[in-house]
């Protein structure tokens, strides 16, 4: 089973480290990095730059709203993530617990969905492309889908459909995956040593955080297209937030 790991943590607990905590806590992240991917269990990961970089899409009225900042103000922001691979749902906690951040912050762990779309690979730059990458975070009230009729849940899944393939084939696609109700997601901490596991997400919003897509764009207004036309931004929100490079910190 795929899962994702949703790293929460204060922002300013990071703005406030010391240049030796802020070393330490890198030099454990790569290490956790390297463990996942030597054991095959890592799938796409990626630290964010933080939440003053993000922008908010909405496409109301078929008129393309944008806003700066995140989707929603909480007192831990969304950090980054790994999507990594377990035979069982309390490896995936083991696991979560071991990320650097469950002792200042919060993991949540959702499994995730398959696109549906085998034609589809995930895709990795060339040492010489030079785009930034972005991540597309899709924020959707969850009864939207339950309230649909199934003629529109096959329409709107095909859409989906059409959209992967148009960033596939325009070579903007990086990875994606739509995630399980926010009911199957547990988040972990570790304040003091000791392993806390609760039911349920991060935090209880009105929309909840359905599903993402990484993607290569030459700017941040191409991403914000793209971010407009997934469907979700009809109904909900896709907040976009650039990837933060941390190659030097994994080694590679």
């Amino acid at each position: 089973m795929d899962y994702v790991l949703l790293i929460y943590e204060a922002e300013d607990r990071r703005q406030k480290a010391t240049s030796e905590e802020h070393t330490q806590m890198m030099a454990e992240y790569g290490q956790f990095t390297r463990d996942l991917a030597a054991s095959g269990r890592l799938g796409d990961s990626a630290p964010l730059e933080p939440t003053r970089t993000a922008t908010t899409v909405q496409v109301r009225n078929g008129k393309r709203v944008v806003t700066d900042g995140p989707f929603a103000e909480t007192r831990e922001q969304l950090g980054g993530y790994y999507v990594i691979k377990t035979e069982t749902a309390e490896q995936a906690l083991e696991l979560a617990a071991r990320v650097p951040s469950a002792r200042l912050g919060s993991i949540e762990v959702r499994p995730v969905m398959s696109l549906g779309l085998p034609d589809i690979p995930a895709a990795r730059a060339s040492s010489d492309d030079q785009r930034k990458e972005y991540i597309l975070l899709i924020y959707e009230n969850e009864s939207v889908w339950k309230d649909l009729d199934e003629a529109t849940r096959k329409a709107r899944n095909a859409r989906y459909g059409e959209f992967t393939r148009t960033i596939v084939a325009s070579n903007h696609f990086v990875d994606g995956a739509p995630l399980q109700s926010v009911k199957t997601a547990e988040s972990v901490r570790v304040p003091s040593g000791k392993r806390l596991v609760t039911d349920g997400p991060f935090a209880e919003t009105r929309e909840q955080l359905g599903g993402y897509y990484r993607v290569r764009a030459d700017h941040l207004d191409q991403a914000l297209d793209m971010a407009a036309r997934i469907p979700a931004a009809e109904t909900g929100s896709i907040e976009v937030r650039p990837i933060l490079d941390l190659g030097a910190h994994l080694g590679s």
